[in-house]
C-alpha cells in the first residue's frame, strides 16, 4: 500500500497500462523479496487504495491494451526511469522513453528546444518530460468533454448491408475516438494524433501470429467496425452531418484546453508546439483519410482547417498581447500616444471619409472616441483595456440580440471597426506621429481580439461552437486582421475579392494562410 501511495496518483485524463502496474509491483516485490499476489488480487487492490478508477482499452487496433483510466506514476517516482516493453504505453501518461522509439530523428513535440540540459545527469527524455509538466499548468487539464448529439437519419433507409447496429458501433467508436485524441492533446502529446487518426480511418490487419485475443472487459461493449464499413457509414449524409458536429465539439474542447485565456502569457516553447501541431493536422487526417470519396474527406479536412486556423490566430493574439503588455506598461509611452491622439483630427476621420463608408452613428463614435482617450489617460492594464473592448462589443450589437441579423451585424461592424482604426492610423503615419509604433502594435492586437470577441458573441447568438461559426461563415475568416497584411488592413476590399475567386475551391486550399507575423519589426 505504501509502495502505491509513494509511486503513483490519481489524475484526470490521464491514464496507465493495467500490464504496466503490475510489472512494476512484480519488480518491487523481486528486488525486496517479497512474494506478489496474482494479478486479479492486484487489480482489487489497486482499486481499493485509488478509488473511482475505470478500465480502458487503448491502443491501435490489433495491438490494444487494457489501461487504468484517472491513474499515473508520480513526476519524482523513480519508476519513470524503467524502460516499458509495450508498443503504445501510456496514451494518456507522459512518455519518458516513447521519443526514440516513434520519432528516433525530432524533438518531442517541438517542445525540447529550451535549455533543459543544464544538468549534465538529466537525460533528453526526463528534459521534455519536465518541461511537459511546467506547461501543464498553462492549459485547462480540467475541461470537461461535452456529450455528443445523436445522429438524426430521418427518413434515409440503410442500404449495402448497413444496420442500426453499425451506427450504434460508430457512435460508441467515435466517442472513444475523440476521447484518445482529447487525452493526448491535454498531455501535450501532439505526436500520437498521426497514429490515433491513422488507427481509427486505415486500421491496419490484426497481427495473425497467433497471439490469443485481450477478453473484452466490463467497459468493451463498442464491439468493432470494417473499414468497408466505415467508408459506406460516411456517404450516407446524415452521418456525415453528425460526425461533422462532433468534430466541432472536440476540436472546440481542444482549443479551450490549449488556449484557456488568450491574453495570458504563455512559454515561447509551447506556443511553438501548439503551432506545429496546427500545421501538421490537415497533411495528417488527408493521409489517414486517403482511402475515403473525396466530399467525406473534404468536409472533414474542413472542420480540421477551422480547428488549425483558430490555434494559429489564438497563438497569434496571445503573442500580441505579450508584446502589447510592454507598451501599456511604460508610462512615457502612453503620454506620448496621448499626445499623438489629441492631434488627429477626428472630425475629419468621421465626417470626410467614415461616415460614407461605415454610416455609423455620430454619437456612438465620438462616445468611443472619448472613452478610448479616458482609457489610455488612465494608464488601464491590459486586461482593463479587453474589458473595455468587450462593453464596446455588447453596446453596438446589444439592438441584434436575438435577431437572426445578428451575425451579419457583427460582420458590418468587424469591417466599420478594422475601417475606422485604419483612418486614424493613416493620419498618425501622415503626422509622422513618434508614438506610430506603439499605436501600431495596439491596433493590430484590439482588431485581433475584437475579431475574437465577436466571433464568441455570434456563436453564442447562434447555438453553435465557434469553430462552428469560422467554419460556416468562412468570408468572416477571410476578413481577421491577422489574415491580412498588418502593414496596410486597410486593403480589405482586394482580400475579400481574391477571396470570392476562390470560392470553389476545397475549405482547406482557402484556409493556408499563416498568421506567424513577427513583432521584430514593430
Amino acid at each position: 500500500l505504501q509502495w502505491l501511495l509513494d509511486n503513483y496518483e490519481t489524475a484526470e485524463g490521464v491514464s496507465l497500462p493495467r500490464s504496466s502496474l503490475y510489472n512494476h509491483y512484480l519488480r518491487h516485490c523481486q528486488e525486496h523479496k517479497l512474494d506478489p499476489v496474482n494479478a486479479a488480487s492486484f487489480g482489487k487492490l489497486i482499486r481499493s487504495v485509488f478509488m473511482g478508477l475505470r478500465t480502458r482499452r487503448l491502443g491501435t487496433r490489433g495491438n490494444s491494451k487494457y489501461h487504468y483510466y484517472g491513474i499515473r506514476l508520480k513526476p519524482e517516482s523513480p519508476l519513470n526511469r524503467l524502460q516499458e516493453d509495450t508498443q503504445y504505453m501510456a496514451m494518456r501518461q507522459q512518455p519518458i522513453h516513447q521519443k526514440q522509439r516513434y520519432r528516433p530523428a525530432q524533438k518531442m513535440d517541438g517542445m525540447a528546444e529550451s535549455g533543459g540540459n543544464s544538468n549534465p545527469h538529466t537525460t533528453p527524455e526526463q528534459s521534455v518530460a519536465a518541461q511537459s509538466q511546467h506547461h501543464q499548468q498553462f492549459i485547462d487539464v480540467t475541461h470537461v468533454f461535452p456529450e455528443f448529439p445523436a445522429p438524426d437519419l430521418g427518413s434515409v433507409l440503410l442500404r449495402e448491408g448497413i444496420t442500426m447496429n453499425d451506427v450504434k458501433t460508430l457512435q460508441l467508436l467515435y466517442r472513444r475516438h475523440c476521447e484518445a485524441t482529447l487525452d493526448v492533446v491535454m498531455n501535450l502529446q501532439f505526436h500520437y494524433i498521426e497514429k490515433i487518426w491513422q488507427s481509427f480511418w486505415s486500421p491496419k490487419t490484426p497481427s495473425s501470429d497467433g497471439s490469443a485475443a485481450l477478453p473484452p472487459s466490463e467497459d468493451d461493449h463498442e464491439g468493432t467496425l470494417p473499414k468497408d464499413k466505415l467508408i459506406t457509414l460516411c456517404k450516407y449524409e446524415p452521418i456525415l452531418k453528425w460526425m461533422r458536429s462532433c468534430d466541432h465539439i472536440l476540436y472546440q474542447a481542444l482549443v479551450e484546453i490549449l488556449i484557456p485565456d488568450v491574453l495570458r502569457p504563455v512559454p515561447s516553447t509551447l506556443t511553438q508546439a501548439i503551432r506545429n501541431f496546427a500545421k501538421s493536422l490537415e497533411g495528417w487526417l488527408m493521409n489517414a483519410m486517403s482511402e475515403f470519396p473525396s466530399h467525406v474527406v473534404q468536409t472533414k479536412v474542413g472542420v480540421v482547417s477551422a480547428f488549425a486556423q483558430t490555434l494559429r490566430r489564438y497563438t497569434s493574439l496571445n503573442h500580441l498581447a505579450q508584446a502589447a503588455r510592454a507598451v501599456l506598461q511604460n508610462t512615457s509611452q502612453i503620454n506620448q500616444m496621448l499626445s499623438d491622439l489629441n492631434r488627429v483630427d477626428f472630425a475629419n476621420v468621421q465626417q470626410e471619409q467614415a461616415s460614407w463608408v461605415c454610416q455609423c452613428e455620430e454619437g456612438m463614435v465620438q462616445k468611443l472616441e472619448q472613452d478610448f482617450k479616458l482609457t489610455l489617460q488612465q494608464q488601464s492594464s491590459l486586461d482593463q483595456w479587453a474589458s473595455w473592448l468587450d462593453n464596446v462589443v455588447t453596446q453596438v450589437l446589444k439592438h441584434h440580440e436575438g435577431s437572426p441579423s445578428f451575425p451579419k451585424a457583427a460582420r458590418q461592424f468587424l469591417l466599420k471597426w478594422s475601417f475606422y482604426s485604419s483612418m486614424v492610423i493613416r493620419d498618425l503615419t501622415l503626422r509622422s506621429a513618434a508614438s506610430f509604433g506603439s499605436f501600431h502594435l495596439i491596433r493590430l492586437l484590439y482588431d485581433e481580439y475584437m475579431f475574437y470577441l465577436v466571433e464568441h458573441r455570434v456563436a453564442q447568438a447562434t447555438g453553435e461552437t465557434p469553430i462552428a461559426v469560422m467554419g460556416e461563415f468562412g468570408d468572416l475568416t477571410s476578413l481577421s486582421p491577422a489574415l491580412l497584411d498588418k502593414d496596410d488592413i486597410s486593403d480589405l476590399g482586394s482580400e475579400v475579392d481574391t477571396d470570392s475567386q476562390s470560392v470553389g475551391e476545397p475549405l482547406v486550399k482557402q484556409e493556408r494562410s499563416d498568421t506567424g507575423h513577427s513583432l521584430q519589426e514593430i
